[in-house]
C-alpha cells in the first residue's frame, strides 16, 4: 500500500512529494543561474603589501611582505557576490632580542620568511555602490621557507626549512572591507584584509599560527 500525506483533504504519495521537491530545487537552481548570467562575472588582478607575524614566539615582531595574483568575481545580484582568487603571498615574522655574551649584551636578529600559494574563497556583500565587506576561507600551500639570523653587526646567515620542520598546508579565516567606484574609473578597487591561520607553521615548537594584514589595489576587467 502506498504511503500518503494528507494536504487539505487530498492525498499525495511520497513519490509526488519527492517530485515536487525536485521541481522546487531545479527551479531555485535555474533562477540562481539566470541571475548569475544576468549580472555576469568579472576577472581582475590585485596586488599589495602586508604585515605578518607568527603567534607564540617570544619577542615576535612584524614582517613586511607582498601579495599579487588574479581573481574571478561571480556576481549574483546588486549586493551579493563570490570572489575566488589565486595569488602569491609572503608571510612570517622578524624579531630581535638581547643576550649576554662574555659579560656584554648583543642583539640577535631572526627573520622568518614563508612563501605561499593562496586560494581565498570569499563571500562579498555590498552595503552601497562604494563600500562592502567580505569574509571566507583561505587555503594556502607553503612552497618554501627560510630563517635568516645575525648577531649584532655580523652578516646575515640563511637556513632553509626542511620539509619535515614545517606544515606545507595552511588554512585560515579572512575578514575585510573594500571599496569600489571611489575614483572616476569604476575598474579600480582597494581592500583591507586580516587573515587568521588555524594551523601551526613550524612543527614541534608550540602554537605558532599565521596572522597577516594586507592592503591591496586591484583592477577589474569589465
Amino acid at each position: 500500500m502506498s504511503k500518503t500525506l494528507s494536504v487539505k483533504g487530498k492525498s499525495l504519495t511520497i513519490k509526488s512529494v519527492i517530485a515536487l521537491m525536485a521541481v522546487m530545487i531545479f527551479s531555485f537552481i535555474n533562477i540562481s543561474t539566470l541571475k548569475a548570467q544576468e549580472f555576469g562575472y568579472h576577472f581582475g588582478l590585485r596586488g599589495g603589501v602586508g604585515m605578518s607575524t607568527l603567534t607564540g614566539f617570544q619577542n615576535n615582531g612584524l614582517r613586511l611582505g607582498l601579495t599579487a595574483g588574479g581573481y574571478t568575481k561571480f556576481i549574483f545580484d546588486e549586493n551579493n557576490s563570490i570572489d575566488v582568487e589565486l595569488s602569491y603571498s609572503t608571510g612570517g615574522q622578524q624579531s630581535q632580542r638581547w643576550v649576554d655574551n662574555n659579560e656584554a649584551q648583543v642583539k640577535i636578529y631572526n627573520r622568518y620568511t614563508l612563501h605561499y600559494l593562496s586560494l581565498p574563497i570569499l563571500y562579498q556583500y555590498y552595503f552601497t555602490d562604494i563600500l562592502g565587506i567580505e569574509g571566507g576561507l583561505n587555503l594556502r600551500y607553503c612552497m618554501a621557507g627560510s630563517l635568516k639570523s645575525k648577531i649584532g653587526n655580523d652578516s646575515w646567515h640563511s637556513v632553509g626549512f626542511g620539509k619535515d620542520s614545517y606544515n606545507s598546508f595552511d588554512m585560515g579565516l579572512i575578514m575585510g572591507v573594500y571599496t569600489e567606484n571611489f575614483i572616476p574609473s569604476d575598474h579600480f578597487f582597494v581592500s583591507l584584509r586580516a587573515y587568521f591561520g588555524f594551523i601551526d607553521v613550524v612543527k614541534n615548537v608550540g602554537s605558532n599560527k599565521n596572522i597577516n594584514v594586507q592592503v591591496s589595489v586591484g583592477y577589474m576587467f569589465k
